[in-house]
C-alpha cells in the first residue's frame, strides 16, 4: 500500500485502535490514473479504476467527489471499510466533454478528491481520527506547458518532453501526479501539496546572501539523502571528464552555483575566450549551448549567482550579464565603469512588494571618490539591469558583499567594513580594521564576522557596528570567505583552517596543512568540507582529524568556493575540471583518474592582486 509522504511514522496497521491518534495514510493504491491516447482518439466514455484498502483493526470511512472538471464521474460516492477490506472505485471519463474542455483551454487533469477518517464503533467514547484528504489524479494523455499553456505532448506513454517546443521552458514531471512542472517550481501547479523539488538551492557564494556556508542536512533528488557523518566523496560526473594534459588547454573556472537541478559556472580558455555553462546537476548533461561572455570572470573570488530563474555574472572588465537559467538566453547586459573581482549577490529587499536587486563590488572611482583605486558597490535593478546607486567605499573590494535583514556589508582593501541600507543606499556605519580582506563578510544571528589578511578575526553588531570581539588568531593571512553556523566560525588561511568560537571569539582549533586554504569551507549535515591549494578536498566529521575525501590530481589547486545542492558538492579546480562529488562514499584516492598536471592559473590569479 503506498504511503503518503506526510504519514506519521507512529501509525502502523499493527497498532490497536486506541493507539491511532492521527489520520491514517492515503488509502488509495494509485496517485495517478492515465487515459490511453487511443481512448482519447475514439471518443465516447471510458472507465479507469483504483482501489482503497483498510489495513487497520476498525472501520475506515472514505468519501469521494470530483473537483474542477465536468467530464469525470466516480462511483461509489462513499465507502465504509471494515478491517482488511478493500473497495474498487470506478471513474467514468466522458472523452467528448474532455475534448471540448481542452479546446477552451482547460487543464487535461481531473481530480477525484478523497476524504477519509478512522472510526471506532466498537469502542464507545473513542473519538474518530482527524480527517485526511488527498486526490487521485486522472490524466488525459497529453500535457500542457505550465509557462505558455500550450499542449506539448499528445501521448504521455513515454513521459513528458524535457523542454517546451514553444517557449523552451525546461519541464519535469510532478513525482505525485505526473503533471508537467517548470524546473523553477518547488510545488506542483495543480496541487501545491505535491513537492516537486525538496533540495535547497545554493544560488550564491556560501549558499545564501549572508554567506553562512551551512546546510543542516544533505538532500538528494528524489528524497534520498547522503548519509551525514560519512565524510568520503565519489565522483558523480565531471566536465570535462578528463583533465587536459597541457596547461594551456585547461579551462579557468569561476566558483560554481546550483539551483533548480542545474549547476552553473563561467570558464575561460587560456586565450581569454569565456563562456557561461549550465549542466544538469544529476547527470552532468549540458542544458543549453554555452553562453559567450565578453571577458573572463575572476576565478578565485568571482562567481555567478542564481535567483528567480536568472543567472547573474559580472566579468573582470565590468560587464554585468543576466541570462535566463532555463533557456541560456540574454535578459540584459550592463557595462559598469570599473573592474569586478568579487562574486555578485542577488537579493530581495523587504517591503510590499520587495525589490529585486543585484549587488556588485566594483573597483572604480565612484562619485565623490578621491583615488583612482577607490571602490564602490553597484546596486543594480535585477529586473532591468539599470544601476540604481553607486555607493563609495574607502578602498577597492576584492570579495562579494553580504546581505541580511535589509543591510549590505562590504569588505575592502583598506581594511574597512561598511554597512549600507539596501533600500536607500545610505551608509549606516563603518568599522576600520588593521588589514585588508581577501574574503567576504559572513552574517549570522545579527552579527557580522570578518577575517583579514593580518590573521585577525572580528565580530561586529550588524545593526550598530559595535565591536563585539576581536581576536589575533594567526600570523598568516585569512585568504578566503569563512563559514559560520552560529557556534563556530571556520576561517580559511594560508596556514590551514582555523576554528573560532563565534559567540566569544576564542580560537579553539587549527587544521594545519602544508599548502594554503583559499576556498570557502562548507558545513553539510555536520561534516565540514574544504578545498586546499594542494588539489585535495578535505572532510572533517564530528571534529575529528581531516581526511582526504577527494583528490583532483598532482599540480591542481582548489581556490574557488564550492556549492552544495541535489546531494552533490560542486567543486572547480585549476586542472580545468568542474567536479560533481557525492558524499557518503569511500574516498576516491587519486580522483578517479582525472588527475593531471593541473591547469595554469588565470594570469597566475592576476598575480594574486
Amino acid at each position: 500500500m503506498p504511503q503518503d509522504a506526510a504519514t506519521p511514522t507512529a501509525v502502523r496497521p499493527s497498532l490497536s485502535a486506541a493507539e491511532v491518534t492521527d489520520a491514517p495514510p492515503f488509502p488509495a493504491d494509485a496517485r495517478t490514473l492515465a487515459l490511453r491516447a487511443a481512448d482519447l482518439a475514439l471518443g465516447g466514455t471510458h472507465t479507469v479504476r483504483f482501489t482503497v484498502r483498510n489495513p487497520y483493526p476498525d472501520v475506515l470511512h472514505v468519501r469521494f467527489s470530483i473537483s474542477d472538471v465536468d467530464w469525470l464521474t466516480v462511483t461509489p460516492s462513499e465507502a465504509a471499510l471494515g478491517p482488511e477490506e478493500s473497495q474498487v472505485s470506478s471513474v467514468l471519463v466522458d472523452v467528448d466533454r474532455a475534448r471540448a474542455a481542452l479546446k477552451s483551454g482547460a487543464t487535461p487533469v481531473g481530480r477525484v478528491l478523497l476524504a477519509w477518517q478512522h472510526l471506532f464503533p466498537t469502542r464507545p467514547g473513542t473519538p474518530p481520527t482527524p480527517v485526511g484528504s488527498g486526490a487521485v489524479y486522472v490524466r488525459l494523455p497529453l500535457a500542457t506547458c505550465p509557462s505558455c499553456g500550450r499542449v506539448v505532448d499528445e501521448d504521455l506513454s513515454d513521459g513528458i518532453p524535457e523542454t517546451c517546443p514553444y517557449c523552451f521552458e525546461r519541464l519535469r514531471p510532478c513525482p505525485v501526479c505526473g503533471a508537467p512542472c517548470s524546473w523553477l517550481a518547488r510545488h506542483c501547479p495543480l496541487d501545491p501539496s505535491h513537492a516537486v523539488r525538496a533540495s535547497p538551492d545554493w544560488g550564491v557564494l556560501g549558499g545564501d546572501p549572508a554567506h553562512t556556508g551551512v546546510r543542516e542536512s544533505p538532500h538528494a533528488r528524489g528524497g534520498a539523502s547522503a548519509a551525514a557523518g560519512t565524510a568520503g566523496l565519489s565522483r558523480r560526473w565531471s566536465f570535462p571528464s578528463v583533465a587536459p594534459a597541457r596547461r594551456d588547454q585547461a579551462l579557468h573556472w569561476s566558483a560554481p552555483v546550483a539551483a533548480y537541478g542545474l549547476v552553473a559556472a563561467a570558464a575561460a580558455t587560456h586565450d581569454g575566450e569565456t563562456h557561461l555553462f549550465a549542466f544538469d546537476a544529476v547527470t552532468g548533461a549540458p542544458l543549453w549551448e554555452a553562453y559567450p561572455l565578453p571577458d573572463p570572470v575572476y576565478p578565485e573570488r568571482g562567481g555567478a549567482a542564481i535567483a528567480d530563474g536568472t543567472i547573474f555574472v559580472a566579468t573582470v572588465d565590468g560587464a554585468c550579464v543576466a541570462v535566463d537559467a532555463l533557456r541560456g538566453t540574454r535578459r540584459w547586459e550592463t557595462a559598469l565603469r570599473g573592474r569586478v573581482y568579487g562574486a555578485v549577490v542577488p537579493v530581495t529587499t523587504g517591503g510590499d512588494p520587495g525589490r529585486r536587486l543585484l549587488l556588485v563590488p566594483g573597483v572604480a572611482a565612484a562619485p565623490g571618490a578621491t583615488s583612482e583605486r577607490s571602490g564602490c558597490l553597484y546596486i543594480i535593478d535585477a529586473e532591468s539591469g539599470a544601476v540604481r546607486r553607486e555607493v563609495s567605499l574607502a578602498g577597492p573590494p576584492d570579495s562579494a558583499p553580504a546581505y541580511a535583514e535589509g543591510r549590505i556589508f562590504v569588505h575592502d582593501d583598506s581594511g574597512t567594513l561598511t554597512a549600507i541600507d539596501a533600500a536607500g543606499g545610505d551608509v549606516l556605519w563603518t568599522a576600520k580594521g588593521g588589514a585588508g580582506f581577501d574574503g567576504a563578510p559572513v552574517v549570522h544571528s545579527g552579527r557580522v564576522y570578518s577575517g583579514d589578511t593580518g590573521g585577525a578575526a572580528r565580530c561586529h553588531d550588524a545593526a550598530t557596528g559595535e565591536l563585539v570581539w576581536e581576536a589575533a588568531v594567526t600570523n598568516s593571512p585569512f585568504s578566503g570567505t569563512p563559514a559560520c553556523d552560529g557556534t563556530l566560525l571556520y576561517l580559511p588561511a594560508d596556514d590551514g583552517l582555523h576554528i573560532v568560537s563565534a559567540p566569544a571569539g576564542r580560537a579553539v582549533r587549527r587544521y594545519g596543512l602544508r599548502r594554503p586554504v583559499r576556498s570557502a569551507p562548507v558545513l553539510i549535515g555536520g561534516t565540514l568540507y574544504f578545498g586546499g591549494t594542494d588539489g585535495v578536498v578535505y572532510s572533517v566529521d564530528g571534529g575529528r582529524t581531516p581526511e582526504r575525501a577527494y583528490e583532483t590530481g598532482t599540480g591542481s589547486q582548489i581556490v574557488g568556493a564550492p556549492a552544495f545542492a541535489d546531494g552533490a558538492l560542486f567543486v572547480t579546480a585549476t586542472n580545468g575540471v568542474l567536479y560533481a562529488l557525492s558524499p557518503g562514499a569511500a574516498a576516491s584516492g587519486s580522483g578517479g583518474g582525472v588527475g593531471g598536471e593541473g591547469g595554469a592559473e588565470f594570469g597566475q590569479q592576476q598575480q594574486r592582486r
